[in-house]
């Protein structure tokens, strides 16, 4: 499961246009044969009983009760903030425009799970009762720990919520129209907490996302009735990528066809609208493209009509393709499993901070629950949704024991990215203590000659390139897109070759390193790239490390560095902490002189803050 937060605003009214826009017009077919357009779920903490006297039906995982099926008018009043039973607003409600009516996160799977459910029944009500599991397991720890905010404008706490309200709509296939079996799982905004009803906070739901895109593929991934359905048919899963390896082959060909079919919709209808200008084609209108699309795609095929022929029409595509169902084995039983006691949990939690440094300096719980559900499934887990949660449930609480906290209050609200690990502090420490090492050596201003690279220069870009040539072992530059920072560097360049010394420039990206060539005329590199030429490398578990000598070849001599030379990282502000150690590591055993350019506004965009962001800190003002 993958993919973010989506958060709904508007009127009730295009609720469920909003929900149709994000399948193929295809799923028509499935949804008028469904009984209702969504599922109802009421939701409260396992570990305080609801307050609203709402009475418990059927209920699915702790602290979760189905309420049934909402049609289209209830719908719309669920989307609204209204009671569906009783038609009672649930509090104060918004009616502008930007009101916030529900959050929303997608349920699926790898592809050839939907193209097994589509070739055998049986698998698609295993995969469609796995699904449903897991949205009921996300919905409960949304409850478990989604808050609301209580107390008068400018003095708000956050505090847990009593009960949240949800929604799940089920969809059978992508907007490309070929099998993608997902749910829409949607959680309204009003939420009950201290006697009334308030509104959600959803910045807490997004800073969740991993912890409900991990549960969301756990779930089904571990889910025991699944995996017995798959290896009753003959499907086994792919210990690293999770597809069911009998079906990989095809899934990207299947999707090409899918493609072609959309694009053929998409030039109709973009010929109709240069024909009808101000004007919105109807639901008619486009049935009748995508029944023209099928076609041209496919002109000697049937054009689906219904939710049967769909279904052939993808099988039919399989076989063209040359696939071929295994043998079924009834007598299977359940596939080998990795038993929850064989488990070693202290190297899970290592693991899951190791992965989640690789990527960032600071998480929360539900980073940290979402790696542990992806390591527990890739580890080939399979069990019962409680007992699966149970493992998680410590496995989780370790991990954030084994965390050190970046805050040292006790009020800091749970979705904060508030926890760090000892390597990424040891990291840091390193790096500041480089960094803060070379800016030591200021290093003097040296005068300009009065080349033609350097007449067309403004002050300011003068100043830098006398920065840049002097013997200081640490510049810094910061300057924002069209403030000639290209022709400053190009400049530099010269002057530098002029020393006998080169500049070599690292940015974050291969494409940023070619049109740095291009536009400097002189040797740039990803920073990937460079580090790799000297060693350093990631596992497949997100451990970072340094080959031995005798391990890897001399790098390539447009990676080496000589002493004199300038070491030019470019967006500085986009590196990690991992890369930014290594340059400085090669910079430093070259004695190579180090100069950062980059804009601050750029160190958001940056998982684990890299160079740019601690050079600020530690360079002298002058």
């Amino acid at each position: 499961m993958h993919g973010g937060v989506k958060f709904y605003r508007g009127a009730a009214g295009a609720a469920r246009s909003y929900v149709e826009a994000d399948r193929s017009r295809v799923d028509d077919y499935y949804l008028a044969e469904g009984t209702g357009l969504a599922t109802h779920y009421f939701a409260s903490p396992t570990t305080a009983p609801s307050t609203t006297g709402v009475p418990p039906r059927e209920p699915h995982s702790p602290g979760v009760t189905r309420r049934g099926t909402l049609d289209g008018d209830a719908y719309e009043r669920w989307v609204g903030g209204y009671d569906v039973d009783t038609g009672e607003a649930k509090g104060r409600l918004r009616t502008d425009e930007n009101g916030l009516r529900f959050v929303e996160v997608v349920v699926n799977g790898p592809k050839t799970w939907s193209l097994a459910a589509a070739v055998h029944p049986a698998i698609a009500a295993a995969y469609d009762a796995a699904q449903e599991r897991a949205a009921v397991e996300i919905i409960g720890w949304l409850a478990d720990h989604a808050t609301t905010r209580v107390g008068p404008r400018g003095r708000q706490v956050q505090v847990p919520v009593e009960q949240i309200d949800a929604a799940v709509v089920r969809h059978h296939t992508s907007r490309a129209g070929d099998p993608h079996r997902h749910l829409h799982l949607q959680i309204n905004a009003r939420v009950f907490a201290h006697g009334r009803w308030r509104g959600l906070h959803s910045v807490g739901v997004v800073d969740s996302i991993e912890a409900l895109n991990g549960i969301g593929h756990a779930a089904v991934a571990c889910d025991p009735e699944f995996r017995r359905t798959l290896a009753a048919y003959g499907y086994t899963l792919d210990s690293e990528s999770g597809e069911i390896a009998e079906l990989a082959p095809y899934a990207p060909r299947f999707s090409a066809r899918a493609a072609q079919i959309n694009r053929n919709v998409d030039a109709y209808e973009a010929a109709w609208r240069a024909a009808h200008p101000g004007t919105e084609p109807g639901p008619t209108q486009r049935r009748s493209w995508d029944r023209r699309a099928w076609a041209d795609a496919r002109p000697d095929k049937v054009v689906p009509r219904d939710g049967t022929d769909l279904t052939s029409r993808w099988l039919e595509e399989l076989h063209e393709l040359g696939f071929a169902a295994p043998p079924p084995s009834p007598d299977a039983g359940s596939p080998p499993a990795t038993p929850i006691g064989r488990i070693n949990r202290d190297n899970v939690v290592q693991l899951a901070l190791v992965r989640l440094g690789a990527r960032r300096s600071a998480w929360n719980a539900a980073d940290l629950r979402g790696e542990c559900e992806r390591i527990v499934a890739d580890a080939g887990v399979i069990a019962e949704g409680p007992v699966r949660r149970e493992l998680l449930e410590d496995l989780t609480a370790r991990a954030v024991s084994a965390s050190q906290p970046l805050l040292q209050r006790d009020d800091v609200p749970e979705h904060l990215r508030a926890l760090t690990s000892r390597d990424v502090l040891a990291v840091e420490a390193d790096i500041v203590e480089r960094l803060a090492t070379r800016a030591e050596h200021s290093g003097g201003r040296e005068p300009l000659g009065s080349s033609a690279s350097l007449r067309h220069l403004d002050a300011s870009q003068r100043d830098v390139v006398s920065a840049i040539l002097s013997d200081a072992r640490l510049v810094v530059v910061e300057g924002a897109a069209g403030t000639g920072k290209t022709t400053t560097l190009a400049a530099t360049s010269e002057c530098l070759h002029a020393t006998g010394h080169r500049l070599v420039v690292a940015t974050p990206t291969l494409k940023a390193a070619k049109v740095a060539q291009q536009q400097i005329g002189d040797d740039a590199f990803s920073a990937a790239w460079l580090v790799h030429q000297h060693g350093f490398r990631w596992d497949a578990d997100g451990y970072w490390g340094r080959l031995v000598l005798e391990q890897h070849p001399p790098p390539a001599p447009l990676a080496q560095l000589r002493a004199g030379d300038v070491l030019l990282v470019d967006e500085a502000g986009m590196l990690d902490q991992d890369v930014t150690r290594a340059l400085l590591t090669v910079a430093d055993e070259a004695g190579a002189r180090l100069a950062l350019v980059g804009d601050r506004h750029q160190l958001p965009a940056v998982g684990r803050g890299g160079a740019f962001d601690l050079a600020i800190r530690w360079t002298p003002d002058e």
